[in-house]
């Protein structure tokens, strides 16, 4: 369903376990960053592409609602946010996906990038709704593993809505590039690293 090719290293949750106010901190990054990425996604493409700006915006929103969510749960460990790191994963996607951006549309990349994106928080989420010891933090997973099943469909069917057959083939080659910037990764308390 995810289009995963390569599941997250066991010992993630470990690693993960040892800085759980580590983890929230990157968490609540990644999910300001989700917004930003939705809001420059409809201020770079949707003049060409009309059909992605109230979904896209409507998708900040809900991202910025679990920013604030999580930072909630960020104060509560008496944690406060630092300053933002890049994220390896995403940049990492980002570079594979132009190794050959002259055969593929910049829009159907990005909005591929995103949906791998997505899908590896919602696989990982589920990994720590099943295995954290913290049950409000197990029951903030829950939900939030919905949801990027949720914003993982939106960007996928985005990309077929406007490429069709394209985004299908797409998505197949972008999966092994994934794979491999995911296992490259050290094994850290942050969402996708």
């Amino acid at each position: 369903m995810l289009h995963l090719l390569q599941p997250t290293d066991p010992f993630w949750l470990d690693a993960v376990a040892d800085d759980l106010p580590g983890l929230l901190e990157d968490h609540a990054h990644c999910e300001l960053k989700a917004a930003q990425s939705a809001l420059a996604l409809v201020g770079r493409f949707g003049a060409e592409a009309p059909e992605i700006v109230e979904p896209l915006s409507r998708l900040a929103r809900e991202e910025t609602a679990h920013f604030q969510e999580v930072h909630a749960h960020l104060e509560a460990w008496g944690v406060r946010l630092g300053r933002v790191e890049a994220d390896g994963y995403v940049k990492g996607l980002m570079r594979v996906a132009r190794q050959d951006h002259r055969e593929s549309p910049v829009l159907l990349d990005k909005l591929l990038v995103s949906a791998f994106i997505e899908a590896r928080s919602c696989e990982r989420f589920k990994l720590l709704a099943e295995g954290l010891p913290d049950e409000a933090l197990r029951a903030l997973y829950r939900g939030l593993m919905a949801a990027e099943a949720r914003h993982f469909a939106l960007f996928r069917g985005l990309a077929e809505q406007r490429f069709g057959a394209l985004a299908r083939q797409r998505l197949k080659a972008l999966a092994s590039r994934e794979a491999e910037v995911a296992s490259a990764l050290p094994l850290g308390p942050t969402v996708h690293g």
